[in-house]
């Protein structure tokens, strides 16, 4: 049975939380007073989800990088691309925004400021449509509700019904993606 080198991190937080960043290494959070034998047992029953994790990581880091160069292009590209689709989607939502910002993200795909601002990544032009106009609509309805309370999720899926289908290949594919950022 294979054996991984853990950070361990014990906070205030009510739960064990597992992670695994692009380098492959592992750090749980835990409560402060969560015993070392019960971590481990986490540890155990996570154990196939750690490997699977564990080999995308390692294929990820395979994968060619994008240039400097190629990165810029692709902001510059979204800062014409993005704010228009946002103007469009807003229209269908009915909610108005602030700036609009495309930038060179390696953890969030986009944000919305209580101010009504708009922060989206790059790499959002390498997803398919589908999946770009889902994190603008999922940036927008936070216009309605600055949450992910089930009445935000009822009006992203009011304007959007299909997208869970985008958001699953966020959650499958998007880190992909990411890891080619230099």
């Amino acid at each position: 049975m294979q054996t991984w080198e853990v950070k361990v991190i014990r906070c205030r937080r009510k739960t064990i939380g597992i992670r695994i960043d692009d380098g492959g290494g592992i750090t749980v959070r835990a409560p402060l007073r969560t015993s070392e034998a019960e971590i481990r047992r986490v540890l155990d029953s996570k154990r196939t989800w750690i490997e699977k994790t564990l080999e995308k990581v390692s294929a990820r880091a395979q994968v060619p990088k994008l240039s400097e160069g190629e990165l810029e292009d692709l902001v510059k590209l979204g800062r014409k691309v993005i704010p228009a689709r946002v103007a469009e989607w807003a229209r269908q939502v009915g909610v108005t925004y602030g700036r609009v910002t495309v930038k060179k993200q390696k953890t969030l795909w986009g944000s919305c400021s209580a101010k009504g601002n708009l922060n989206f990544n790059c790499m959002l032009l390498r997803c398919p449509e589908d999946v770009m106009d889902y994190v603008i609509v999922h940036e927008l309805c936070h216009r309605r509700e600055l949450n992910h309370s089930p009445r935000f999720w009822a009006e992203v899926e009011r304007i959007l019904p299909e997208y869970r289908k985008p958001l699953k290949w966020l959650k499958t594919e998007g880190q992909a993606l990411i890891s080619r950022m230099p």
